[in-house]
């Protein structure tokens, strides 16, 4: 008898069977927010950073449109909804309209965004990307997708394998449940206990090594006007690095007077630093205070009380183009809360510069205050960042601000600022939100770049500048003042307004994405040129100038920068 023979099922390769695996709907949207993902924002991305920017996409994108398939399905099912294609050359060409329209579709969207990114990267002055680049990012975002997914499978074979043995015991149902809750409390405890607090404990002796080793090059201060010099409170290896370079920069007299050419005196610079791993506010301001009595620091002009970064970190742009402008007729006094980097600081505990600041703020005004009238020393307020947030929390109206001290200078204050919110969100209509005008300028005003310091967003003259003058300058392209858990779901003004001038005007708002990758730029924020992104370098010799109504010429202010980048460390 002979064997009637059917004809083998041609087999697919293992690419088509591994798709055909996997969730439809989630290997869609996963494309779609992979290619999202290469999309212009404020600023250009390392291809490092687009590679982990373009694998967290993906995957997201895969788990959200899985879980909509899931969803759609379960509908289909009780609705009797079934789409289906039963003649095989009707998918066959079904297959190949949409494959060819993912084709077109991946080309156009990716060749835009890199136009944009292109774009972009040339606004705020860095080399564009390179399709080898992009090449890269992409090659390097396939490998850790695929070692995130190993992971995931990794979890669903301990899952299913929970499941199973607890079968044994338990109906199939309860099984699956008690077998989803050991897994989901496994994991909770492994990345909470495990992952994430090793790494904190990593990071923060990462700092705390920084935070101790001594700056290469430098020498305590030999000055008793100077925090760790003689006679001061704390010895000057107790102020930590960023404390021990702040000092150890203060210029000289015939330094400042080589800047100016006109007659200086010594600047003073005070620190206070922690004694001990837990931080005290009310001690950290007594050390101060201490300081500031030793030196006669109320007796000179101008007291600026500048906000330091996590890590302690006081910009030397802000200072030296203070005491340069001052002919040195000015104390800066500053304290370290924190030797973290100001990301970690700001998420594990943003709190603390702000209580620490609103104290020594608040704490500085009575000490100024009592004095009699004619010997009170011009009180300014500054600070970058973190530095911004810390000495800003001390108030939350422009008014209570203006009642309080005589000037302010503040750059790339952090979004989640009360003061920068308020005022920004009561600036007059027509201004745009990366340059608000309050009461057309007459005390408080917003910059990106010099040239506003005097006019708005477009050009127009503000009104006469009263004192005291407060300064906020912030970059169009700086994501740390403009990232927001809002972004996740409501359009900021900024991106309709599209007046920023270092941001590509085609530069749109979506839903999530927006929020993503802004939150991806925070990591690229220092690495652009001066005068962009989070870098606050030569436009602050402008800011104070303004702000101290005085006029600094372009020799003076190319001095007074080629002095700050001269300093090694």
């Amino acid at each position: 008898m002979r064997c009637l023979r059917l004809p083998r099922p041609r087999r697919s390769g293992a690419l088509v069977r591994f798709l055909r695996r996997r969730s439809a709907t989630g290997l869609i949207v996963g494309w779609l927010a992979l290619l999202v993902s290469f999309a212009p924002s404020l600023l250009p991305r390392p291809w490092y950073v687009q590679a982990v920017a373009t694998a967290i996409s993906a995957l997201t994108g895969y788990a959200v449109g899985a879980l909509l398939g899931s969803i759609g399905s379960v509908a289909g099912g009780w609705l009797g909804v079934r789409i289906e294609i039963r003649d095989d050359r009707h998918r066959t060409r079904v297959h190949l309209v949409l494959w060819a329209l993912a084709g077109l579709i991946t080309v156009t969207l990716w060749f835009a965004g890199f136009r944009g990114r292109r774009h972009s990267a040339r606004l705020v002055g860095l080399h564009a990307p390179s399709l080898g680049g992009d090449a890269v990012s992409l090659i390097a975002a396939l490998l850790l997708t695929g070692v995130v997914m190993g992971l995931i499978w990794t979890i669903r074979g301990v899952f299913r394998a929970s499941r199973f043995v607890l079968g044994f015991a338990l109906p199939k149902p309860v099984a699956g449940l008690v077998a989803v809750c050991l897994v989901a409390v496994s994991g909770a405890w492994l990345t909470r206990s495990v992952i994430a607090a090793r790494g904190f404990e990593a990071l923060s002796a990462s700092a705390a090594h920084v935070n101790n080793s001594p700056p290469q090059g430098l020498h305590a201060p030999t000055s008793r006007l100077v925090s760790g010099g003689p006679g001061a409170t704390q010895p000057w290896r107790d102020l930590g690095r960023e404390g021990e370079i702040y000092t150890a920069h203060t210029p000289t007299a015939a330094q400042l007077r080589a800047l100016t050419g006109r007659p200086a005196i010594p600047p003073i610079r005070l620190y206070a630093a922690p004694e001990t791993g837990a931080v005290d506010a009310h001690e950290l301001v007594d050390t101060i205070v201490r300081e500031i009595d030793r030196t006669g620091a109320l007796n000179r002009k101008y007291l600026n009380v500048v906000g330091t970064t996590g890590s302690g970190w006081v910009d030397e742009y802000n200072v030296r183009s203070l005491e340069a402008l001052t002919d040195g007729n000015v104390a800066t006094i500053a304290v370290q809360y924190s030797f973290l980097p100001s990301i970690a600081q700001f998420l594990t505990n943003r709190s603390l510069p702000a209580h620490v600041g609103a104290e020594l703020v608040e704490r500085i005004i009575r000490l100024v205050d009592a004095r009699p009238a004619p010997h009170r020393p011009k009180l300014l307020l500054s600070g970058e960042s973190l530095g911004a947030l810390s000495t800003e929390s001390a108030f939350t109206t422009g008014t209570e601000v203006l009642d309080s001290v005589d000037g302010a200078l503040w750059s790339g204050t952090p979004n989640a600022t009360p003061l920068w919110r308020n005022l920004t969100a009561a600036r007059q209509k027509g201004s745009p939100e990366v340059a608000p005008v309050i009461d057309n300028g007459a005390n408080i005003r917003f910059a990106g770049n010099p040239q506003q310091i005097t006019t708005d967003a477009y050009g127009r003259p503000l009104a006469t500048w009263g004192y005291p003058r407060v300064l906020f300058m912030q970059h169009p392209s700086d994501p740390i003042v403009w990232w927001d858990p809002s972004l996740l779901y409501r359009q900021p003004a900024w991106t309709r307004e599209r007046a920023g001038f270092d941001v590509d005007k085609d530069l749109s708002w979506y839903p999530l994405v927006t929020f993503w990758l802004t939150t991806v730029d925070l990591i690229s924020a220092n690495d652009t040129g001066g005068g962009h992104g989070h870098r606050y370098r030569a436009e602050l010799v402008n800011g104070w100038a303004a702000v101290l109504g005085v006029s600094v010429t372009p020799a003076e202010k190319a001095k007074i920068v080629a002095s700050v980048e001269s300093l090694t460390t």
